[in-house]
């Protein structure tokens, strides 16, 4: 079976290879195919497809758009195809990246359809004590493949600002750890005063708080969802899953949830950005729990 899958997905890379478009596409597919299989079948099945993934990759060479044949050399690189899920994402951003850059604006992520049936440690320890006592409303959040640092960043703030219980940073999720330090200057300190924990893919994660009782409510633009103010969450307490910028939120992850919501959008373009996507929605769960509204503060 697994090496039936990798003819597959070899034969339909070669059938759309000399188009830029389609050829990065395929392998965009490709590589999210890889990781929802990461674990399945002992291995067996994510070793073909690395090795159908490495062998489209190394076909690039020469090719005639130079984006692609640069893209040869992650090929290159793959000499060894026992890697683990993280190092593996973060080889092929540089696809996605590619891929991204050749969509106009009008091509980005767009309200979906209903498809969805389908389907490290915590490093705020150190915080302050004071930090730590302070009361945290019952709201975690899942970040999954989140690229951009400065959005990541953006969310540690919000989350910061409402006493966010956790966060959960996902697949090649940028971390406050990351080597450049965009992650930690865009959070501004947030990062040490909000637990957050590192973890190698979303669906195990959502599966865990889901068995712990919590609601987890996945925030993505699937058509008839129903819109953030129109949901009520429990007091209990509830999960928000955040998909990738570019890709959202793949179909078993928002099977394996409790609900999906959305942000009301009338504008032409239907989704904001991730950063601010999350604040709304937050800020409405926080509203629907009463927050703030004995002890508010001024926060500008």
């Amino acid at each position: 079976l697994a090496a039936a899958a990798a003819d597959q997905a070899a034969s339909a890379f070669d059938g759309v290879r000399k188009n830029r478009v389609a050829c990065l596409t395929c392998l965009v597919r490709l590589a999210q195919r890889i990781e929802r299989v990461w674990d399945e079948e002992g291995g067996v099945l994510r070793i073909a497809l690395l090795k159908t993934f490495r062998d489209a990759l190394l076909s690039l060479r020469g090719h005639k758009d130079k984006d692609c044949e640069a893209l040869a050399g992650l090929g290159e690189k793959m000499k060894d195809l026992d890697m683990d899920l993280r190092h593996f994402l973060t080889m092929a951003l540089p696809i996605e990246r590619q891929h991204t850059r050749g969509l106009r604006d009008d091509e980005f992520l767009v309200t979906r359809p209903d498809d969805f049936s389908a389907a490290g440690t915590a490093s705020a320890s150190d915080a302050p004590v004071e930090v730590q006592a302070k009361s945290r409303i019952p709201l975690v959040l899942v970040l999954d493949n989140l690229r951009s640092a400065f959005n990541v960043g953006a969310i540690f703030r919000t989350a910061e600002c409402l006493g966010v219980r956790r966060m959960y940073l996902c697949g090649y999720t940028a971390t406050p750890e990351d080597a450049k330090g965009q992650t930690a200057r865009a959070a501004m300190g947030a990062d040490a005063l909000v637990p957050w924990e590192c973890r190698p893919r979303s669906l195990g994660v959502v599966e865990e708080l889901r068995q712990a009782g919590m609601e987890v409510i996945a925030l993505e633009t699937v058509a008839d969802a129903p819109l953030v103010h129109e949901h009520a969450f429990p007091r209990t307490g509830v999960a928000l899953l955040l998909g990738n910028e570019r890709h959202g939120l793949e179909a078993d992850l928002l099977a394996a949830c409790s609900g999906i919501v959305r942000v009301p959008c009338r504008g032409v373009k239907n989704s904001l950005n991730v950063g601010i996507a999350t604040a709304v929605c937050a800020y409405e769960i926080a509203r629907q729990w009463g927050w703030g509204q004995e002890d508010a503060t001024d926060a500008t």
